[in-house]
């Protein structure tokens, strides 16, 4: 009796011992925990929510939010709880997937496995279904495949673009896939899409914005930055519209879900004492770290001052935002069933 007596009172002392443990992980600011507690999909759920509701009561109704990696944020379950998917899919207007096609684990032209495949179709649906434009960004070169994505995409109803180039810093000859000469004032509208993330390879900014300017897609999807400086109104504006000067909407690059030491908001001194926040390097990207998403201290980096990154997109008068490594809330969860 004894001896049972002395087992439970060991085991009760652990067990506080263990949640102690888990809450300072979870709850610290400056932790560097396994972050136990948090729930992660909610958590990008209402980021995201609260980014689109911020860019809208700064711009208007119009402003629009796609979420890279967002798919597994599209269909309700034990991470995802059903409200809190509701208010998602009244906040979100596009979603969009990597790969779907062609460039699977990162190699031009390589097929998605048909499980993985079926899955993304799944969840894509369950998007398209709600209302939220899926996007799909596949990566291929063989005319063979390339045909292939867009007719894939196309019959599924999803909005596709397929880039020769990982790197995402070039324009593609010729006219766009499913060009279209009338205006795209909303992303349902849309009938092609180009993303240029990486702005290096052009001569100027003045050619950059030249070359984006001259092209005809109906939405572009750019960096808010030309080096250290962001586009101005007058850029962006110019870019607002196709040759013919019809409508389209220009949405910017912005990291929710990592940040890149070659930002302006980058301090040298992160290296030795790095933010609560801050979380783990992306061994994938060079200069990449992987945020805590949910904290408020990066949170304010985004958005809420007028040199937050969201604020600055605003101010330019982008019509939206493309939001990146939404799908960061996967590492999290791995972390915590011990992957």
């Amino acid at each position: 009796m004894e001896g049972r007596m002395k087992f439970v009172f060991l085991c009760a002392c652990a067990a506080i011992l263990l949640a102690c443990i888990s809450v300072y992980a979870a709850g610290s600011e400056d932790g560097a925990g396994a972050d136990e507690a948090v729930a992660y999909r909610q958590e990008m759920a209402g980021l995201i929510g609260r980014i689109k509701e911020y860019g809208v009561s700064r711009r208007g109704s119009d402003f629009f939010v796609i979420a890279n990696g967002g798919a597994g944020l599209m269909e309700p379950n034990e991470f995802l709880p059903e409200a809190d998917y509701g208010r998602l899919l009244q906040r979100l207007d596009g979603v969009m997937a990597e790969s779907v096609n062609f460039g699977w684990d990162m190699e031009m032209d390589k097929a998605m496995p048909s499980e993985e495949q079926d899955n993304y179709h799944r969840l894509l649906d369950n998007a398209r279904r709600a209302g939220v434009v899926p996007l799909v960004l596949d990566y291929a070169r063989e005319p063979g495949n390339v045909q292939r994505a867009y007719r894939e995409d196309r019959s599924l109803g999803y909005l596709g673009w397929v880039s020769g180039r990982r790197e995402l810093d070039r324009l593609p000859e010729g006219l766009p896939h499913n060009d279209n000469d009338l205006p795209c004032t909303e992303l349902k509208k849309a009938q092609n899409y180009l993303v240029l993330l990486n702005p290096e390879a052009f001569a100027s900014r003045e050619a950059y914005v030249q070359a984006l300017a001259a092209s005809n897609y109906d939405l572009l999807i750019v960096d808010a930055y030309y080096g250290d400086t962001p586009l101005n109104r007058q850029e962006v504006a110019l870019l607002q519209h196709k040759p013919s000067g019809a409508r389209r909407l220009v949405a910017a690059y912005m990291s929710v879900g990592e940040a890149e030491e070659y930002r302006p908001y980058w301090q040298a001194e992160w290296k030795d004492n790095p933010p609560g926040w801050l979380w783990e390097r992306n061994e994938d990207w060079e200069g990449n770290f992987r945020v805590r998403y949910w904290q408020k201290s990066w949170q304010d980096m985004l958005m809420g001052q007028p040199d937050s990154y969201l604020d600055i997109i605003l101010a330019a008068g982008f019509d939206g935002a493309f939001l990146d490594v939404v799908d960061v809330f996967y590492s999290f969860e791995s972390l915590s069933n011990g992957e």
